[in-house]
């Protein structure tokens, strides 16, 4: 049985983030892709320290608009996004004005 990302050494997640990448370069179909997209992001996510992703604005990779994170549950970081009164994006997705 597969572990969960939250399960995970360092290590065993940067063997899913190549996976990952490897699926996304044979990815014939944008569902496939998607799906190798999000486990990407992801397992990246669960490299990363949730405390250096406080409550402000952020760039969202692939959006244009700013993010105003207003709180963390875990890897995912939960705000506004424009009009969007909750939007939520894996913290590896987040880069700080």
């Amino acid at each position: 049985m597969k572990k969960l990302y939250s399960q995970m050494t360092k290590g065993e997640l940067q063997e899913e983030i190549r996976q990952a990448r490897s699926e996304l370069e044979k990815a014939e179909f944008a569902s496939q892709r998607a799906v190798a997209e999000r486990k990407l992001l992801t397992a990246q996510a669960y490299l990363l320290d949730p405390a250096d992703y406080g409550p402000g604005l952020y760039k969202v990779d692939g959006v244009q608009l700013p993010f105003e994170v207003k709180y963390l549950n875990g890897i995912m970081a939960w705000g506004r996004l424009g009009d969007d009164p909750e939007a939520s994006f894996p913290i590896s997705m987040l880069t700080r004005f």
